[in-house]
């Protein structure tokens, strides 16, 4: 199962309580989901690593069918 997985990047919008626009989001299953999101194996910056590869996949998988009247996201752009 898939799941949208938001950034928790200040620089993404992410504060606390508030969750980063859906623009900021990655198609992560639930077990790489939850390792990102509350994992302790993996360092700060790898769990980093992880979303943006994941982000930069779900935005080229996305692109091509993109709806024509929905602003892309900027990596889309």
């Amino acid at each position: 199962m898939v799941q949208a997985a938001h950034s928790n990047m200040a620089q993404h919008g992410k504060g606390r309580g508030i969750k980063a626009s859906d623009e900021y989001t990655a198609a992560l299953c639930m077990s790489c989901h939850y390792e990102i999101d509350q994992g302790k194996t993996l360092s700060k910056e790898q769990r980093q690593k992880l979303w943006n590869d994941a982000h930069k996949s779900t935005v080229k998988a996305l692109a091509n069918d993109w709806p024509v009247n929905v602003p892309k996201p900027m990596e889309m752009a």
